[in-house]
């Protein structure tokens, strides 16, 4: 600091001190405030106060520009989480490995929660440089190609419940299953039970309906012979896929049916599986289903048309009705009007 800049504040500081000092022969002294004292104290010493607010601004030289904070973010075997910046580059001075995922601006990121490791892959390349994450912090990268790919599925583990065995009775010695077929019944797995009246019965009528299905089996070959026969002049229709699939599903419905397994409930009667129940109603429900829109048009347009033909038929069947009516009250009024005439008599001719 120049010499005459401190002239002045040293000529301040020493003026209130002479002035007192001249005062002392007068009764009352003048007294000195304390930031004035304050004040000459930081001039004498050099300090200055900030002139231009700055705000937390960044300033830069004018030569120089933002710096862009390239390089490593993540150092080896430290924990990132998904999503956290690895390396910031220009350019892929490294390549991302195993799992680790590329960004746009070439930055590196992490796809999965573990530890960072720099390796060089030869097998993948001979000079490039990776960067990859593992699960374990022993784990040591790149890991063999024969090796068992190493995922994390978010899943914990946890001993699986042993199911408890089928018994076939219930305390009470009741079958819990009963499979039905064609009205013969079946036990699930209660026949090694010594056989009573009724199941000997229920043999017998076994044995009865698998006679029964033979002829008719018989018979139905039979027939199908002949109306191959008499159908191999007329050349027959290409069955499409939608045709097979009906005929498959109509026969899978016919088998479930025909066959049907009752489980034994807590009141000892036997019903039917809610989920079996749900799978017959599946393609017989209300709701149908036509296919392509045009379709649907067609058997919407199919349906209106025929509600006005029943529309039109009721129509008419009224106005057969209301006119059979007014015949009725017409002739009984022409009755009415002839018996009328008949009490009154014949007319008199005047003379």
């Amino acid at each position: 600091m120049r010499l005459m800049q401190l002239r002045l504040p040293i000529r301040a500081a020493v003026r209130p001190t002479a002035t007192f000092v001249a005062a002392t022969t007068l009764t009352t002294a003048p007294t000195i405030p304390p930031h004035g004292i304050l004040a000459a104290k930081c001039t004498v010493e050099g300090h200055r106060y900030a002139s231009v607010k700055a705000q937390g601004a960044y300033k830069l030289k004018n030569k120089k520009t933002l710096p862009k904070k390239m390089g490593a973010k993540r150092v080896g075997d430290q924990y990132v989480l998904p999503g956290t910046i690895i390396y910031k580059q220009r350019g892929t001075l490294w390549f991302p490995g195993e799992n680790t995922i590329l960004g746009r601006d070439h930055t590196i990121h992490a796809a999965v929660a573990g530890y960072v490791k720099y390796y060089r892959d030869p097998q993948r390349h001979p000079d490039r440089k990776y960067i990859g994450i593992t699960f374990e912090r022993n784990d040591v990268l790149p890991y063999s190609p024969s090796a068992p790919r190493k995922r994390r599925l978010g899943l914990v583990a946890i001993p699986r419940k042993a199911a408890p065995a089928f018994e076939p009775l219930t305390r009470s010695g009741i079958p819990r299953r009963v499979i039905r077929r064609a009205g013969v019944v079946e036990l699930g797995e209660a026949q090694t039970m010594e056989p009573t009246k009724g199941e000997t019965a229920a043999a017998e009528a076994a044995e009865a309906v698998k006679a029964a299905e033979a002829a008719a089996a018989a018979t139905a070959a039979t027939a199908a012979a002949t109306t191959a026969a008499s159908n191999t002049a007329v050349p027959q229709k290409k069955e499409t896929k939608a045709t097979r699939a009906a005929r498959r599903w109509n026969a899978y419905i016919r088998i479930k049916r025909t066959n049907r397994v009752l489980y034994v409930d807590k009141n000892y009667a036997y019903r039917e599986s809610n989920f079996m129940i749900g799978r017959l109603m599946g393609k017989n429900s209300a709701t149908r289903r036509y296919g392509s829109r045009s379709a649907v048009l067609r058997h919407r347009r199919a349906k209106r048309d025929e509600q006005l033909r029943l529309r039109k038929e009721l129509m008419a069947q009224q106005r057969m009705l209301s006119s059979d009516k007014s015949a009725k009250n017409t002739g009984g009024g022409k009755k009415k009007a002839a018996a009328a005439k008949k009490k009154s008599g014949p007319k008199k001719r005047s003379a």
